[in-house]
């Protein structure tokens, strides 16, 4: 960008002209620079992104608070919000997908430990999911499990399934979700413990399927 201390013999000027040199004013500073006709290229590979991006944006505005939580977590300090935070980090999984095996639902937060298992069974309607927490360090305890469906469909496409998260805050860690549509879906599960020092810690989600009857 150029400054123009006097564009056309001392006038201000603002627009185009000729298609070549747009004239404008910046916090009262006028300028010149070449015109430029914006593209928005729509290539294979950008399509996959913008489309991954687009589902992932409409999945966050259906997920319920507890789906959240962790994202808010990852979030703090770093300078983007708990959805972009999502966003950023499933797109690279998901712009090459079919389905939802690969996505995450926590990414992990302080230290967290991974759970021992997940497994889903499903049923007429409804899907039975339990959980398993490791062998915890001395000053760890665990303040819930967080269980959630979601309709296993195209990231390419925009979301309109089921997206639903409950959490167990008691051994043996498990919850029934009914009342599904039949179809595919995917069960995600993570843990938020509490640490030594009072802090939170998210452990990074595991997956599985689960079909609906």
């Amino acid at each position: 960008m150029a400054k123009s201390k006097s564009p056309l013999f001392g006038l201000e000027a603002s627009g185009t002209v000729g298609d070549s040199v747009v004239f404008a004013k910046w916090r009262g500073v006028q300028y010149a620079r070449r015109h430029v006709i914006p593209a928005n290229p729509r290539t294979v590979e950008q399509m996959k992104t913008r489309n991954a991006f687009l589902f992932l944006n409409q999945l966050w505005f259906h997920a319920p608070p507890l789906f959240h939580e962790p994202w808010a977590a990852y979030a703090t300090g770093r300078p983007l919000t708990d959805r972009n935070a999502f966003i950023k980090f499933n797109v690279p999984l998901l712009r090459d997908a079919s389905n939802l095996a690969s996505l995450v639902g926590s990414p992990g937060v302080g230290g967290g430990f991974a759970l021992a298992s997940l497994s889903a069974q499903g049923g007429f309607g409804e899907i039975n999911c339990s959980a398993t927490v490791p062998q915890l360090p001395p000053g760890w305890s665990v303040d819930y499990v967080v269980f959630a469906v979601i309709s296993d469909v195209d990231p390419h496409v925009p979301f309109t399934g089921v997206i639903r998260a409950q959490s167990d805050t008691t051994a043996p860690y498990g919850i029934l979700f009914v009342e599904l549509e039949e179809g595919p879906y995917r069960v995600l599960a993570w843990a938020r413990y509490t640490k030594p020092d009072g802090s939170k810690a998210f452990s990074p989600s595991l997956i599985t399927s689960a079909d609906v009857l």
